[in-house]
């Protein structure tokens, strides 16, 4: 990828590009000592993968609330640039949809628990990872029958760029971040509320959540819910050119 079009990231952000799995590898600059605010991109045009490290100063439970900041920055992000009809929303807790069809989400990983300004059990460090499938396969001659899995191309999305989206995502995490820091979890629940597919689910001001069907509720715990996402986008043989 040519420097002049890497995405402009916000202040604070430092971009790094890497050969596979940014995920991974932000993981691995966190464990180095990476300062908060380094974002790592993988320089592939069929989907959108990058990370961030951050360096929490709160406790591990609404520490991990910054998954939810992440999937509204996603969510706004990708809003921004797609066609005003596109139905994108929020599968609880790390899915992002478009025409409930998952198109990827977002991943937390935190380091060792440890005592941070009179505070315990405050995470080291977090990684917060994003993945979306912008195309799939160029031979698919069915493109749409699975419908668990999309991509942005069959969505409609197709001139949205991996380097806009990740530029986008920056811009609206920084956004809520701030909300979060200055607000609490509060606005961000409500904005997460607002966007999730499934409107029978309530989320907890400590992020856990309840599932209602009729007269059943069942409860999950977010820090649970996160060890595994619930996604794994299926791997393209060709891409769509």
């Amino acid at each position: 990828m040519n420097p002049a079009d890497w995405p402009a990231m916000p202040p604070g952000y430092t971009l790094r590009l890497c050969v596979a799995d940014a995920f991974e590898t932000a993981c691995q600059a966190a464990r180095d000592g990476a300062e908060d605010g380094l974002m790592l991109m993988v320089d592939r045009p069929d989907r959108c993968e990058a990370a961030l490290v951050l360096r929490p100063l709160d406790p591990i439970q609404p520490a991990l609330t910054l998954a939810y900041v992440g999937l509204l920055g996603l969510h706004d992000g990708l809003a921004a640039l797609a066609p005003a009809e596109t139905p994108a929303s929020i599968g609880w807790p790390d899915r992002l949809l478009v025409n409930e069809a998952c198109v990827g989400g977002v991943q937390v990983v935190h380091g060792p628990l440890v005592e941070k300004d009179g505070m315990a059990d405050v995470p080291d460090w977090l990684v917060l990872g994003i993945t979306v499938q912008m195309s799939g396969d160029r031979d698919d001659d069915t493109p749409g029958v699975e419908l668990e899995y999309t991509n942005l191309y069959e969505e409609g999305c197709g001139e949205v760029t991996v380097p806009q989206l990740i530029e986008a995502f920056a811009r609206h995490l920084l956004h809520w971040l701030d909300r979060w820091q200055e607000d609490g979890f509060e606005p961000v629940r409500r904005a997460v509320l607002h966007d999730l597919q499934d409107k029978g689910l309530r989320i907890e001001p400590n992020g856990d959540a309840w599932f209602e069907d009729g007269t059943v509720k069942a409860w999950r715990g977010l820090r649970d819910a996160l060890r595994h996402r619930s996604w794994v986008l299926p791997e393209p043989v060709g891409q769509v050119s």
